[in-house]
């Protein structure tokens, strides 16, 4: 018997370590489900800085667009590392990572379908693109993510990507 979708996201997964007991599955269906989250930067003062945006992702990687001259373009290149979360308190995810800018013309391209995909405005039919002038585009490496569901803190399940980023126990 093939194994479901969720069983094959939860399989792709290399070199994690997770403590819980929420599938992996649950956290790419509401990442695929969901409009804007929000991104948290820090300005080059310390001061934290956060602001919804418009994402993509393709189960695995998560990438955001913004001006070159934007707040978030500037406090990421003083320095890359980025909290991002889902507007939900209730049914919680929390994404940490560092984002590298996106130069490869295959890439930006494959992440602007999917976006065009994502954003259609309801009346004109105009779809978002990410392929301007100005426009910079990023890609997260996670390196770790946390989700609970309303109700059940107790719950919460934690996923640490990559052998650097095990926690020490």
């Amino acid at each position: 018997m093939p194994a479901s979708k969720e069983q094959r996201h939860d399989l792709e997964l290399p070199d994690v370590r997770q403590q819980g007991f929420i599938p992996w599955g649950w956290v790419d269906r509401q990442l695929r489900a969901t409009r804007s989250l929000w991104v948290s930067t820090t300005r080059p003062d310390g001061h934290p800085h956060a602001v919804p945006v418009w994402f993509t992702w393709d189960g695995h990687t998560l990438y955001f667009a913004t001006h070159e001259r934007a707040r978030k373009a500037r406090n990421l290149a003083y320095s890359p590392w980025v909290v991002v979360h889902l507007g939900d308190g209730d049914d919680t995810i929390i994404l940490e990572g560092l984002v590298e800018v996106v130069t490869d013309e295959a890439e930006l391209h494959r992440v602007d379908a999917a976006r065009a995909e994502k954003y259609v405005d309801p009346k004109s039919g105009a779809r978002d693109t990410i392929l301007t002038e100005g426009a910079v585009v990023y890609r997260m490496k996670i390196q770790h993510a946390m989700a609970w569901m309303y109700g059940d803190i107790a719950g919460r399940t934690d996923w640490w990507f990559g052998a650097e980023n095990q926690p020490s126990i």
